[in-house]
């Protein structure tokens, strides 16, 4: 039966009335009145006319004042409290980390000032996030890319005079991409072996921009995370009924990419992959990072500084003994400064974090909202993991710690991520299971 039945349309009204996000009205909606319709269906089984059925399925239902409100109740926004916990204790550690830095550092008490001001940016970067719409990346998926885009490219003008600055910047831009390719992708939801096509190249664009300086540990993980995206959209067949050949449409120009490597890097990079696997080839040059670092967790202790075993390094202080000590290589400093203890600690807070994002990830109902966030957790994930692999001396690498690690872009990068991810969580029951629909061709 449809809404213009009077006695339908109005028990709905008085309903949807009760309910303070209108966002879920339309479904809300069409459940009652597909309750009521099977309620008449019975009714007329038993001999009453199509009139009085309505009547009594209507009855039935109760009073819509009442069911209204109860259904406010369940309708509202949700807090994921244990990531919101984990995420507060891991920035306040990461301020007695700056703080703790600041006494060691020839410019520890210009970091911790600059700490001081990027944090309440970071704060308000996340709230913004966890009050934002997600919807909106799905619904201007085109207009959201083209904007992060055409400000990502202004941004690598503007740093172009500072030194690595724009590598930093194109580093920030493959995270951010990361959720926004995910609304892309729902957008393109039904539209076939095209959504793929499309897809491929919205990311191919995005990769080129990475590697004009390039920032590899920014492409890496761009492409980690929208193989993984387009992965669970064609296996959860989201573009349509294409799993039989969309997985090879994605993984074939992937692997054809990864076997001209060879050809394509200079051989510089290629060298410099070449010690990534094995450092000792090149102790002195691009393998000494790596030998370093794995000295230093040699030499660490469960609790207490690290006992260095070479004669020639005894006595010298840590900070001086590992380049980038305070930034990319923190964790290895602190636990040579302070034992595994130190490292165990933030180690068992990430993989809380983690494990709890991608928990709140398989609650979402919603296509859209699942794929923003499963690209947000991703996105943080990757980072944590390639951190904890550089700092162990696996791949020598530069790569943020999220809400640890020194410096205002990636602090509020990974906040807007953290607040993505929330964000999703906290409409699970606001917003309709598809409200997404696919671009038009």
């Amino acid at each position: 039966m449809s809404l213009t039945n009077k006695q339908i349309q109005g028990f709905v009204d008085k309903v949807c009335a009760e309910l303070r996000f209108k966002s879920i009205h339309q479904e809300v909606a069409k459940e009652l009145v597909d309750h009521i319709e099977d309620q008449k269906k019975q009714f007329m089984n038993q001999g009453l006319d199509e009139e009085s059925a309505i009547l009594k399925s209507v009855e039935e239902m109760g009073d819509p004042v009442a069911v209204g409100r109860q259904l406010n109740k369940v309708h509202r926004p949700r807090t994921e409290w244990s990531i919101l916990a984990v995420i507060s204790l891991l920035i306040v550690m990461g301020g007695a980390v700056q703080l703790f830095i600041s006494r060691e550092a020839a410019n520890g008490a210009q970091m911790f000032s600059q700490f001081l001001l990027y944090l309440p940016m970071g704060l308000a970067a996340f709230a913004g996030a966890y009050f934002f719409d997600y919807t909106i990346l799905g619904r201007y998926a085109k207009h959201v890319c083209s904007a992060l885009v055409g400000i990502t490219v202004i941004g690598l003008i503007l740093v172009q005079t500072q030194p690595g600055g724009s590598i930093r910047y194109l580093y920030y831009f493959s995270l951010l991409f990361i959720p926004v390719f995910a609304g892309l992708v729902t957008s393109l939801q039904g539209r076939g072996y095209t959504g793929i096509i499309i897809s491929g190249f919205v990311y191919g664009g995005a990769a080129l921009i990475t590697v004009l300086e390039p920032s590899i540990t920014g492409l890496f993980l761009l492409t980690v995370c929208c193989l993984v995206i387009l992965t669970v959209a064609v296996q959860k067949e989201w573009f349509g009924n294409v799993k039989k050949f969309g997985l090879a449409l994605i993984y074939m120009p992937v692997i054809a990419f990864i076997l001209s490597i060879p050809v394509l890097t200079s051989p510089y990079r290629l060298r410099r992959f070449q010690t990534m696997t094995n450092p000792e080839a090149d102790p002195l040059g691009s393998g000494w990072l790596t030998l370093q670092i794995r000295r230093l967790m040699e030499s660490s202790q469960f609790w207490g500084e690290a006992t260095i075993l070479d004669s020639e390094l005894s006595g010298t202080a840590i900070n001086q003994l590992l380049p980038g000590w305070s930034t990319d290589f923190l964790l290895t400093y602190l636990i040579a400064r302070l034992g595994y203890i130190a490292g165990l600690v933030i180690a068992f807070l990430m993989l809380i974090l983690i494990v709890r994002m991608f928990v709140a990830v398989s609650k979402q109902k919603n296509r859209h909202g699942y794929l923003i966030s499963l690209g947000a957790s991703l996105a943080l994930t990757g980072q944590i993991a390639l951190y904890f692999l550089s700092n162990t001396g696996v791949v020598p690498i530069g790569v943020t710690l999220p809400f640890i690690s020194y410096g205002a872009g990636g602090f509020i990068v990974n906040m807007v991520l953290a607040g993505l991810v929330l964000s999703v969580y906290r409409r699970t029951d606001l917003v309709p299971k598809e409200s997404i629909g696919g671009l038009k061709p």
